[in-house]
């Protein structure tokens, strides 16, 4: 395969509770301030702490909550691409936002897709590829970007990030799930007692760094690394054994060609909830204590300040990473008073702490077992074609990219190795004889075709699970839970297991978790064919870079009475495959499927 260009940031903007400029907003997390205060509700809640945009007003219900996530989204956009100097009907441009909800934010009632009236009022013509991994999903938005800038031609733009908001139903559940501190967030602290939930946005401009220096664009970083995998381990807690996480972290440092000795900062998850904290502070210690010989990493995190934002917080602490690489300094770790034993890193405490170096990772940890980690260096690009994927590389880079987008042909083609299509007149008869806890029934009617897909293949690809990926794909249709939390939110009450087996990851962290696969894993939403084009790009990206044996591509739909589920298992082609073209076989199965040879279920 042959070089990829370089992906630099050359545009950022967030929507903080501490306010919106970068510098404004930075120079409070340094001085030690937070945008946690009470927040009345309606309902009893396990703490009425939270950390709220400043304006517009936090109002609690769902059609404010659906106005608060476009107009976060379109002003935070809109800003960053000012700071780029890119406009937004500029034909080079693709949205890629990430957010914990689905399209509909908690409504009873149909209403518009939020993401695609927040590009209308930008004035974006085009629908955005949206991420919806839960808690990763602002961090799986840049990583998706930048695979899919680096398998274009160089001049394509990419405005990624992610956008999140406070409503009745997340606080509701989340103090049903017992996540929430009454007291407050103290990341690595040995009195953690639980998180304090926020909202906010975030967005970087990423584009080629030849296509960058030719409109004389500033450069704030370069974003060299990106690296993903699924814990298979729980709904919502995170395998405590840290293999995946390390796993990311290895990703993203291998496509740049770096070494954990280079990392300087660390931009940590730092949920305060005491199982997150611990793998993550062991883990962080075992990749990077005592590598460097210069001072040790600096660990710090927003979250005590500025709240877990989940679909946004990735985002946000992207442009805190790029920051401190910026400015030579990290803020203090809010609430951070006697650290967890164990760590040699630093952690700063009561003031902002100088750094060294001018590479940077930021972790993320999300429901649904998704672990993200992007690699960002402040130093100037290295050049044009200084990413060149070789066979033992380990990337998430695609190896063809949307049409019209001046795609790269792929060395091998794809192949399929099993698939199967699956309607069922009501989604939860397939959780039938399934494990006792709660997951949508659309999640379960994928794992269902899933392994309807693998029933000629099934020891083969599950002999090397961590060598197995997944990825959905959908239109935005709302899953039947959240229709069932909305009503139910209104009424002052949200189940935990509802809660916890309704965000959007699940429709791939339920395959992951059900057949133990510890690959990379992202759910897109978008229309069929840009979801298609998408989707066949990632899936020979992570095949012909070694980063996959094999691929689980799912989607579903309803059609009239039924559901459908469609699951196409991809392997990469060897030139005795006689030209098989996979990947076009899956893209016409999922954009025109046969629904006539689908396996009926009752």
């Amino acid at each position: 395969m042959s070089a990829a260009p370089e992906a630099v940031v050359t545009g950022m903007a967030w929507a903080t509770p501490l306010g919106d400029g970068l510098q404004e907003v930075w120079q409070q997390l340094c001085s030690g301030a937070t945008g946690v205060a009470d927040l009345p509700s309606p309902h009893r809640l396990r703490t009425e702490r939270a950390a709220a945009v400043p304006s517009p007003a936090y109002r609690p219900g769902g059609r404010e909550a659906w106005d608060r996530q476009v107009g976060l989204a379109v002003r935070t956009m809109a800003a960053a691409l000012r700071d780029a100097g890119v406009a937004a009907d500029d034909g080079r441009l693709t949205l890629v936002p990430g957010t914990s909800f689905d399209a509909r934010i908690d409504r009873e009632d149909p209403q518009e897709d939020w993401a695609m009236a927040a590009a209308r009022q930008l004035g974006h013509r085009k629908r955005p590829l949206v991420v919806t991994t839960a808690c990763s999903a602002g961090a799986d938005s840049l990583l998706l970007a930048r695979a899919l800038l680096h398998e274009g031609d160089g001049e394509g733009i990419f405005l990624a990030g992610g956008v999140d908001v406070l409503t009745e139903a997340k606080r509701l559940g989340h103090s049903a799930l017992g996540t929430m501190s009454p007291t407050g967030l103290r990341a690595f602290d040995v009195t953690h007692d639980g998180m304090t939930l926020g909202e906010g946005a975030g967005f970087l401009v990423l584009e080629g760094a030849a296509a960058a220096r030719r409109r004389g664009a500033r450069v704030y970083a370069t974003l060299s690394g990106a690296g993903s995998a699924n814990d298979a381990s729980g709904l919502t807690a995170p395998d405590p054994s840290g293999r995946t996480v390390a796993a990311a972290v290895r990703r993203a440092l291998a496509r740049s060609g770096s070494v954990p000795g280079d990392v300087a900062v660390i931009c940590a998850h730092g949920t305060g909830t005491p199982l997150n904290d611990e793998v993550e502070a062991a883990t962080v210690q075992r990749l990077f204590g005592g590598v460097r010989t210069g001072p040790a990493a600096l660990v710090f995190g927003t979250k005590g300040a500025l709240g877990h934002s989940l679909g946004a917080t990735g985002a946000i602490e992207a442009v805190a990473t790029v920051l401190a690489l910026q400015e030579g300094q990290v803020p203090p770790l809010h609430g951070l008073s006697s650290p967890l034993p164990g760590l040699s890193l630093r952690l700063p405490r009561g003031g902002p702490e100088k750094t060294h170096g001018t590479r940077g990772i930021s972790l993320t940890l999300g429901f649904g077992g998704f672990n993200t980690c992007l690699l960002f260096d402040s130093g100037p690009p290295a050049g044009d074609d200084a990413v060149t994927a070789a066979p033992s590389a380990v990337t998430d880079a695609p190896t063809a990219v949307p049409s019209g987008s001046g795609s790269r042909t792929p060395a091998l083609p794809l192949a399929v190795a099993g698939h199967a299509t699956l309607s069922v007149a009501d989604p939860s008869s397939c959780t039938r004889n399934r494990p006792s806890f709660y997951a949508d029934p659309v999640a379960w009617l994928i794992v269902s075709a899933a392994e309807e897909a693998l029933v000629t293949c099934r020891e083969e690809v599950l002999a090397e699970p961590d060598e197995v990926a997944v990825l959905v794909t959908n239109d935005g249709r709302a899953m039947p839970t959240h229709l069932r939390i909305a009503r139910d939110a209104a009424r002052g009450r949200v189940s935990p297991l509802r809660f916890a087996g309704s965000n959007p990851g699940i429709l791939a962290g339920l395959t992951c978790l059900t057949l133990g696969l510890r690959g990379p894993s992202l759910v897109l939403e978008s229309d069929p064919d840009a979801a298609a084009d998408v989707a066949t790009a990632l899936a020979g990206a992570w095949l012909h870079t070694g980063r996959a044996r094999y691929v689980l591509w799912a989607a579903y739909r309803q059609d009239g009475d039924s559901w459908t589920a469609t699951c196409v298992v991809l392997r990469a082609g060897t030139p005795d495959d006689d030209g098989a073209d996979g990947a076009g076989f899956a893209r016409k199965l999922f954009t025109d499927p046969p629904i006539a040879d689908a396996v009926q279920r009752p």
